[in-house]
């Protein structure tokens, strides 16, 4: 049977990430979220991490929002402190220390260690843990501490990696036109967002362990002042839950999986 990890990514961006995430785990689909270090949700999404042990539970690594957790990493901030943006990061790359790469996402996965967090595996903000030039700080990084990390071949231009233990593609499960027309409601949209659905399951059909991207929420203020992408997570939080995408699932001889349930062993490289 082909294994299915639906995997949210922002767990701990803001409250309403957080709510929307674990309705989608209770009440669909969602097997499993990543959690972001350095955000106003960040303490909220660890409580809740521990309420419901059947979430799998990554670290969502970043090196593109927020702020460091370590200050004195210096390299990659900006005049405020504050992580360079996606935007700024091609042209800023080249300054950036290595070592220190390292050390502020060792701090980030430690200090989700020190409250109890039991993760899974680890993926990235941006899939920044996947850029060519992170390769070497990410298989260190999974060395270190046992733990699988998302393959992001399939988006992003991703050259093809042969990685051991975990997902073999990743797709955006919601990137089509009519699950990101939020000029009508889902109830209006649902056909064309369930055939959507399936087309972007067929793009998988030669993979045994897949992963689906998604990026359920409900909506704040934060969440809606910081992210251009803020209205349309409310659909995918719809979609998740809807009965019809379970059915689909079943219909297609996907088990629903975590991490956890693909024993980490070597991630390397191609």
């Amino acid at each position: 049977m082909k294994q299915l990890i639906i995997n949210a990514d922002d767990f701990g961006y803001s409250a309403a990430i957080n709510a929307g995430i674990i309705h989608s785990h209770l009440e669909g689909v969602l097997t499993s979220t990543t959690l972001m270090a350095n955000m106003p949700g960040t303490m909220e999404a660890i409580e809740l991490s521990k309420q419901y042990p059947r979430l799998g539970v990554g670290c969502h690594l970043v090196l593109t929002m927020g702020r460091p957790l370590d200050p004195t990493n210096r390299s990659f901030q900006d005049e405020n402190g504050r992580f360079y943006k996606l935007c700024d990061y091609p042209k800023m790359r080249a300054s950036y220390s290595e070592e220190e790469i390292f050390h502020e996402w060792c701090t980030q996965i430690d200090f989700l260690l020190s409250k109890g967090v039991k993760l899974t595996h680890f993926d990235s903000h941006h899939h920044i843990h996947f850029y060519p030039e992170n390769h070497k700080i990410t298989k260190r990084i999974s060395e270190k501490y046992g733990l699988p990390f998302r393959n992001s071949f399939g988006t992003e231009h991703f050259e093809y990696a042969d990685l051991a233990h975990t997902n073999e593609l990743l797709l955006d499960m919601m990137n089509t036109k009519a699950i990101r027309d939020m000029s009508q409601g889902y109830n209006v949209l649902r056909e064309n967002c369930l055939l959507e659905l399936t087309e972007t399951f067929a793009r998988a059909k030669e993979a045994q362990v897949l992963e689906m991207m998604v990026h359920p929420a409900f909506v704040d203020e934060y969440l809606f002042t910081h992210s251009s992408f803020n209205i349309a997570r409310m659909r995918e939080v719809e979609i998740l839950t809807d009965p019809a995408v379970r059915q689909l699932i079943d219909s297609l001889n996907y088990e629903l999986v975590t991490y956890q349930t693909i024993k980490p062993n070597q991630n390397v490289f191609a």
